[in-house]
């Protein structure tokens, strides 16, 4: 359990930047546990936004 408590979603602005980023400077930690995030729907990108709104 990664503690996150109530947090539903967090929406950043510049994720698929930052994921390939991470892969770039080959911090296979981080982009592991940034994975685990948006694997679980707890971080995306701010280009989801309004499509969730939507819903």
């Amino acid at each position: 359990m990664l503690g996150t408590g109530d947090m539903d979603c967090v929406y950043h602005f510049a994720l698929y930047e930052l994921q390939e980023t991470l892969q770039e400077l080959n911090m296979t930690d981080a982009a592991d546990m940034l994975a685990v995030m948006v694997n679980g729907d707890r971080l995306k990108d701010i280009s989801d936004l309004p499509l969730d709104l939507a819903v």
